[in-house]
Order: C-alpha cells, then sequence, then structure tokens
C-alpha cells in the first residue's frame, strides 16, 4: 500500500487517501475497503442518503439494524442508528478534510 494520509479516524472507522494512486481507504474494524474517488463519493451518497428508520431490520441480538452494501456484494455492513451517524460523520469528515489537503497541496505525492 502507498503512503497515505489520515482523512477521518474514529473509534471503530479510519478513512485514509493516497494521492499517488487516487485510492481511499475504509478501515472499519477488521474490514477495509478500497475505492477510487468515484466510487468513495458514489459510496458515500449512498451511505448519507440512508434512512436508519425506513431500512432498519431486527437482528437476532434484539437490535435493530440497517444492512449497507458495499461494492463487492458479497460483503454489507450491518450497523446500529448510532454506528451509521458514526459512520456518516466518517465519511462527510473526510471528504471535508480531502478538500483541505487539495488546496492546500499537503498530500504525500504532490511535494
Amino acid at each position: 500500500m502507498c503512503k497515505t494520509i489520515v482523512l477521518s479516524s474514529g473509534k471503530q472507522t479510519a478513512i485514509t487517501h493516497c494521492e499517488c494512486c487516487q485510492a481511499y481507504y475504509i478501515w472499519h474494524n477488521n474490514l477495509l475497503l478500497n475505492f477510487t474517488a468515484a466510487e468513495f463519493l458514489t459510496f458515500r451518497n449512498v451511505i448519507e442518503n440512508t434512512s436508519f428508520t425506513e431500512n432498519c431490520l431486527p437482528f437476532p441480538d434484539k437490535k435493530d439494524r440497517v444492512v449497507l452494501h458495499t461494492p463487492s456484494e458479497d460483503i454489507s455492513f450491518a450497523f446500529t442508528c448510532a454506528e451509521l451517524e458514526s459512520f456518516k460523520v466518517r465519511l462527510n469528515e473526510a471528504l471535508y478534510m480531502k478538500e483541505i489537503y487539495t488546496l492546500m497541496g499537503t498530500e504525500p505525492g504532490k511535494r
């Protein structure tokens, strides 16, 4: 993996970006997903527009969760309401920080 810059980091999720290969990486618990810029933006928009109350399902642990598919059809997230909101914060913060780093010209590969 290339040298990346951290765009957002929280308890369960970190999002990084590599300017050299233009890849975005979402690290969530023990899962790592990688995206192109277009894929990352599309994924973020899908997550941002997902309503927990309209899409949640009861799970065996007696908690309601929403199932969110990833670009890999065999991998899905199952978030509680609080986990979904935290994930949305990470994605939005990552896009905001990417814009800041781009404006400042401080990403790896740009020096």
